[in-house]
C-alpha cells in the first residue's frame, strides 16, 4: 500500500487594503486618474481622509503609512511605497519614478527613472528628471533642477535655482543655492557654491571650500579655497522600500 501525503498550504495573511477609489477623477495627457480615500487609520492619515490621484493600485503601496496627500498626482509606472509621502497641490510623479523609504516629495514633478529615498525631502518646485537619485538625509529646495545621473546624498542641500545635471554627485553637508550650475562636477564635505557659479565635470570641490570672489571679471569662475568660515557659517536662511 502507497501513502499518499498531503501537505496542506499555508494561509498567508492577507494585507488589508488602505483606500479605495472615490467617483471624483482628473485627466492627465490622456489618462484618467482616480481620487484615493483612506479606509483605516495609519501613519497621520485617518479613516475617511481624501488623498490626491492616482492612475491604478500599482501607484501607491497598501504596504506602509506611504500616502498621496492633497491634489497631488501619481501615474503611469510611478510608485509610491514605504512611508513616503507625496504632498501638496501641484505635484506630479510619472514615469518610471520611485519614492520610498520615508522620502518625502513636496516639489513638482518627479518623473522618468528618478529616485527619492532614505529621508530626502524635496519641496517648493522642485524637478527631478532622468536617472537623478536623492537620498539620506538630502533636502532639495525652492525651484532646483536635479536631471541626468545626478547624486544628491548624506546631509547635502540643493536649492535657489540651482541646476544639477550630468553625473554630478553633491554629498556630505555640501550646500548649492543661488543660481548655481554644477554639471558632472563631484561637490563634497562642507562646501558651499553659490552666486551663479558654473562648474563642470573637471572640478572637484572639498572640505570646507568658498568661492574665491577677486576682480569681477573672476567673479563666476571656479575659483575656490578652503577654511573660510568667516565668509559664510549661518545657514539659518535656508533652514525652514521600493516595492
Amino acid at each position: 500500500m502507497t501513502n499518499i501525503s498531503k501537505i496542506t498550504p499555508v494561509n498567508k495573511k492577507k494585507i488589508s487594503k488602505k483606500y479605495e477609489f472615490t467617483g471624483e477623477m482628473d485627466f492627465v495627457t490622456g489618462l484618467i486618474l482616480y481620487r484615493i480615500r483612506a479606509l483605516r487609520d495609519f501613519g497621520d492619515v485617518k479613516a475617511g481622509d481624501l488623498g490626491g490621484y492616482i492612475e491604478n493600485e500599482s501607484n501607491l503601496s497598501h504596504k506602509g503609512n506611504c500616502w498621496v496627500y492633497d491634489k497631488a498626482r501619481v501615474f503611469q509606472n510611478a510608485r509610491v511605497s514605504g512611508n513616503a509621502k507625496v504632498k501638496s497641490f501641484f505635484v506630479d510623479v510619472c514615469g518610471n519614478a520611485r519614492i520610498y523609504g520615508n522620502a518625502i516629495f513636496e516639489g513638482m514633478l518627479l518623473k522618468d527613472n528618478a529616485k527619492l529615498y532614505g529621508n530626502a525631502h524635496v519641496s517648493n518646485a522642485v524637478v527631478i528628471e532622468g536617472n537623478a537619485k536623492i537620498y539620506d538625509n538630502a533636502r532639495v529646495t525652492d525651484h532646483a533642477h536635479i536631471c541626468d545621473d545626478a547624486v544628491i546624498c548624506d546631509d547635502a542641500h540643493v536649492g535657489g535655482n540651482a541646476k544639477i545635471s550630468g553625473a554630478a554627485h553633491i554629498c556630505d553637508g555640501s550646500r548649492v543655492f543661488d543660481d548655481a550650475v554644477v554639471c558632472g562636477a563631484l561637490i563634497s564635505g562642507d562646501s558651499y557654491v553659490h552666486s551663479a557659479a558654473s562648474l563642470t565635470a573637471d572640478d572637484h570641490i572639498w572640505d570646507e571650500a568658498y568661492p574665491e570672489f577677486g576682480s569681477e571679471d573672476d567673479y563666476y569662475r571656479h575659483e575656490y579655497y578652503a577654511d573660510c568660515e568667516w565668509y559664510y557659517d549661518d545657514d539659518s536662511e535656508y533652514e525652514n522600500d521600493a516595492a
